[in-house]
């Protein structure tokens, strides 16, 4: 279970852990996950925007991409769109419309200001960054026909 719900690491383990925490310590093992997740972030950045996969901030305090799919070909120019047909190369996307403020849809006859973005993680390891790139220009490069959105 998450913290929030049982409470997190016992007393006796957080007091053991207190030795490691040395400024010097902390310092070091934070810029050598910052250095890793930069290196990733910088690499799928990169190549998302060479297929066409619009950044409109690079992300510094996430791992995750936040892209415009809105020019790549329509089958893939939603968030669920490209969603959908990634699922079918066993790459995962988090569509756009699911960070809206829209609870239950109610806001009907509005499209999403969403619609045309996907959320990209970077947090896996290189090696499988480099895969789920591979697969995206395989499905860019011969996209799905068109579906009708939800």
């Amino acid at each position: 279970a998450g913290s929030f719900l049982d409470g997190g690491g016992s007393k006796p383990l957080q007091r053991a852990a207190i030795p490691l925490l040395s400024e010097e310590h902390v310092i070091a093992e934070t810029q050598a996950i910052h250095r890793v997740f930069r290196d990733k972030r910088d690499f799928l950045v990169s190549r998302l925007e060479r297929l066409g996969v619009r950044t409109d901030r690079i992300p510094d305090g996430t791992f995750y991409v936040w892209g415009d799919v809105s020019e790549l070909p329509p089958s893939l120019a939603t968030g669920h769109g490209l969603f959908r047909a990634a699922l079918s190369r066993k790459v995962i996307t988090v569509p756009g419309e699911f960070f809206d403020v829209n609870p239950g849809k109610r806001r009907h006859g509005r499209v999403s200001r969403f619609r045309n973005y996907a959320r990209f993680s970077f947090g896996p390891p290189q090696a499988q960054l480099e895969k789920a790139v591979q697969r995206f220009e395989q499905l860019f490069r011969d996209p799905p026909p068109p579906m009708i959105e939800p």
